[in-house]
């Protein structure tokens, strides 16, 4: 189990120094207004696919329909639409591409309340994700590393 733990804070060390590196700062702070919690998952993967498996996909998003405004790849570009009932509004953070071997972007979304069937609604104050793709193995596999952060209300208004 410490292994686990060690080589999770490990992967989170290397993301941050290698933007830093290359001199891009992770924007994603989000508010934290009182009554909210904050949770963060981080969660790795590697895939036996190329990595333009994974980037060479258009209009797959869930299958949702999204309005954007902006140019793609370029922060400050908005992504909108409707999933699961409730409406979001995500603006791009940060997107990095420095070689066609890695791909890395950072989103932050504005406040929603999903109301899944038969289920209470759950408010979520604003959240933001952070992945990175890198193709490996002389570029047979991809390395994915995502990190997500929400902030959920602890006293139920919605």
């Amino acid at each position: 189990m410490p292994f686990f733990l060690l080589a999770r804070v490990l992967s989170v060390a290397i993301l941050l120094l290698s933007n830093r590196a290359h001199g891009h700062v992770m924007g994603n702070d989000i508010q934290c207004p009182a009554g909210s919690h904050a949770s963060f998952v981080h969660n790795s993967y590697t895939y036996n696919a190329p990595l333009h498996k994974f980037t060479n996909i258009t209009k797959s998003w869930f299958n949702i329909q999204c309005n954007t405004t902006g140019t793609d790849g370029v922060p400050g570009t908005t992504r909108s639409g409707v999933f699961g009932g409730a409406p979001f509004n995500e603006t791009l953070t940060m997107y990095d591409r420095p070689h066609l071997g890695a791909f890395a972007y950072s989103f932050h979304g504005d406040a929603l309340t999903y109301s899944p069937p038969n289920k209470s609604a759950v408010h979520f104050d604003g959240y933001a994700e952070t992945m990175r793709l890198e193709g490996i193995c002389n570029g047979r596999a991809t390395y994915i590393d995502i990190t997500i952060s929400v902030l959920q209300r602890l006293d139920g208004r919605i």
